[in-house]
């Protein structure tokens, strides 16, 4: 757990812009960032290039590791034209942004889209790993539930099934536990099936309480999840995997961006030491 990378998520950050989110991480000791394409595109729309960026994120010690997520276009999902494009960006913008950033990985959401029959699935995520794979890119598969890719077993039936070389599974803890997985689902993964870690923890809500999207998310040790013994088991299945932290709450988005990451911080220090 000691070597574990930690970084920041966009969703711990909703409210910074793609240089604070660079700035802050930085300043803060996070390594790595995982960012939304839109925020990519609205940097280069206030005047930086995309050599600019680089040099940012060179300057402060961060790596982009993780373009989050294609959606748009996806079998299941509702029309274009109904969604808002920075929360469902397409393909060729998040590869965009991989490629110009550096990030080695684009994630693959299902993010207000409907079930649909497996093979139908493998067969989109398996046209965007071509595309990405033409580039150098891995593909991440994020289940969230009640989407097409609800759980962990479909996301890595899904991989499986697709046939392409550069696509594994996204794990997030935050959607684990919601659809009912469990550490012993991790460990009967074949090996190197996670190709990504988002961190953060849960307090179950009593029952009947109405889910909504993108709220609610403890900080890591501040819920009830057996994080560290879903982190090790994680890193069983892929040594060497980085995580972000993925919190979305109320108290980090009413916190100034630097006030947040410190918040976060300092979470993620006492997690550590409570491990």
């Amino acid at each position: 757990m000691d070597g574990l990378e930690i970084g920041l998520c966009w969703g711990a950050l909703q409210n910074a812009s793609l240089p604070q989110l660079i700035e802050a991480a930085g300043r803060h000791g996070f390594p790595t960032i995982t960012l939304r394409p839109a925020a990519f595109l609205a940097a280069l729309e206030e005047g930086l290039t995309e050599k600019a960026l680089r040099r940012r994120l060179a300057d402060a010690g961060v790596r982009a590791t993780m373009i989050d997520a294609i959606s748009r276009g996806m079998p299941g999902m509702p029309p274009p034209e109904a969604l808002d494009p920075a929360l469902h960006p397409d393909a060729e913008t998040c590869l965009r942004a991989a490629e110009a950033l550096g990030a080695p990985v684009v994630n693959v959401a299902h993010f207000a889209g409907r079930p649909v029959p497996l093979q139908q699935m493998a067969e989109a995520v398996g046209g965007i790993c071509r595309r990405a794979g033409a580039r150098g890119l891995q593909v991440v598969l994020e289940f969230i539930p009640d989407t097409g890719l609800p759980d962990l077993a479909f996301a890595q039936a899904v991989a499986r099934a697709c046939g392409e070389a550069n696509c594994t599974v996204m794990l997030d803890v935050w959607h684990l536990a919601r659809s009912g997985g469990t550490i012993g689902d991790i460990r009967r993964l074949p090996p190197d099936a996670i190709g990504g870690l988002q961190l953060s923890d849960r307090t179950p809500p009593p029952p009947g309480t109405p889910y909504v999207p993108m709220s609610g998310r403890d900080l890591p040790g501040e819920g009830r999840l057996p994080l560290a013994d879903i982190v090790r088991a994680a890193l069983a299945n892929r040594p060497g995997l980085t995580a972000e932290v993925e919190v979305f709450n109320d108290e980090l988005r009413s916190l100034p961006v630097d006030a947040a990451a410190a918040r976060i911080a300092a979470a993620v220090r006492a997690w550590r030491a409570a491990c």
